[in-house]
């Protein structure tokens, strides 16, 4: 939002006395109109929008119940604060039930309390704005790409009369659409991640790392594009999820909200299908929380039933969220997290994928693109830093782009052994011959 913008609040009082004193707390940060006649109060309401309104409780004629009561039907996503001097609980309990009120405050308030409160109940007014805008650029986003995909069907039916030119044109109408194609969900993997306030570049190395799996794996080129593709919007479907679910770590969720979680696949799946020729991308979406031996979600396939996109993903996946803490608070080491993962071989995960996967982190082929996250006795020389290396305190051991060597790795192991400390290092691995 521009540097100038002030969130809207109506503050609502018959003492003139009271209402003086809360123009004076916030109109540095907030525009303010104030009002000592309720029913001014609700025509300004009817024609003006506002992200908040405090009222007091007791006013002649119109209470503070029915002037919450009247801003929750003209403006239903704002925010209603009840300000009172007086303990009367039948009066509260009425404007709870008919205005839907975010907070109470008794008079005489506590400044600081107050400040806290407001500030509170307008950024959640800011953010859910925020969450329909971006929902809706999506939306429009999809039925873009849908129209892009009609037009570009009609392109290459239309260039079909003569054989030698159909080739030449489709090649390089292919080249284009698969260029496009990628940076429009790019484009969607980037407003996916703004949404649930996490890293693009973490769905990339996911993705990049999902890839070179899948190449170990010999899987053919198409399916090799699909599942990047999958990997870099696994999360897609989390702009649906409450806000408040999204900061809970999975080891701490009850079962119907790691179903709710879960979900977010089904939904990830659905925003895909909307483009017709990624149907493969949105099953590995749709059935990347199935378990090998049954009983995942949605519970309707299991083993090698499954896509083997979304077994590849699964695996990749949690091997992340354990060593970036998404599990829990505590972040595990990547070989613990490799060991957690072999724990459930045959189980949650295909063993035979588990078992390349652990190929795949032991010996990294050189040339590749894609980050991992190792421990220090997984480490050679010759790999390069990704990210800055820090000691305990912070400062900076190896910087991003060093080339790594045995005695950076002895170092590392001393200070390790020496403070009870575990590095988590990211690498790429060059390719020496080029």
């Amino acid at each position: 939002m521009p540097e100038t913008f002030k969130p809207k609040i109506v503050f609502v009082d018959d003492e003139t006395e009271v209402l003086m004193a809360l123009k004076r707390i916030f109109r540095r940060d907030y525009e303010i109109t104030t009002f000592d006649d309720p029913s001014a109060a609700i025509e300004f309401l009817s024609k003006n929008k506002v992200h908040l309104v405090i009222s007091d409780m007791k006013m002649p004629h119109i209470s503070g119940a029915k002037v919450l009561a009247a801003a929750k039907e003209l403006q239903p996503k704002s925010k209603r604060i009840l300000l009172s001097g007086y303990s009367d609980m039948q009066s509260t309990i009425e404007a709870i039930n008919q205005g839907g009120i975010h907070a109470y405050i008794t008079k005489p308030w506590d400044n600081t309390q107050i400040k806290e409160l407001v500030a509170d109940a307008v950024n959640s007014v800011i953010l859910e704005v925020k969450n329909e805008r971006l929902t809706i650029q999506l939306h429009k986003k999809n039925k873009e790409l849908e129209e892009l995909n009609r037009l570009l069907d009609e392109k290459v039916s239309q260039r079909t009369a003569s054989l030698n030119e159909s080739l030449t044109k489709l090649s390089t109408a292919s080249t284009k659409q698969r260029r496009l194609l990628h940076q429009v969900i790019e484009m969607i993997s980037l407003i996916a991640a703004e949404q649930r306030d996490s890293h693009y570049e973490d769905d990339i190395r996911i993705a990049k790392q999902c890839r070179l799996l899948g190449h170990k794996l010999k899987l053919d080129k198409n399916s090799l594009t699909h599942l990047y593709l999958a990997a870099s919007l696994h999360e897609l479907g989390k702009i649906s999820l409450p806000e408040h679910l999204l900061t809970i770590p999975e080891s701490a969720m009850t079962n119907e909200q790691l179903l709710t979680l879960h979900k977010q696949a089904t939904k990830g799946a659905e925003i895909i299908d909307t483009i017709p020729s990624l149907h493969d991308v949105s099953d590995i979406l749709r059935y990347q929380y199935e378990k090998f031996s049954g009983n995942g979600y949605p519970g309707e396939k299991k083993a090698e039933q499954i896509p083997i996109g979304a077994r590849i993903l699964a695996i990749v996946r949690d091997y992340d969220k354990y060593i970036s803490g998404a599990f829990s608070k505590k972040k595990l080491t990547p070989r613990d997290a490799l060991l957690a993962i072999k724990s459930l071989a045959n189980k949650t995960y295909d063993a035979k994928i588990v078992e390349a996967f652990a190929n795949l982190l032991a010996n990294i082929p050189p040339g590749s693109d894609a980050q991992f996250c190792l421990t220090t006795d997984m480490l050679k020389a010759g790999m390069i830093i990704a990210q800055d290396i820090k000691y305990a305190n912070g400062s900076v051991l190896l910087t991003e782009g060093s080339l790594l060597t045995n005695a950076a790795i002895g170092r590392m192991e001393l200070y390790e052994a020496e403070y009870d400390f575990s590095f988590l290092v990211f690498v790429i691995v060059p390719d020496i011959n080029k």
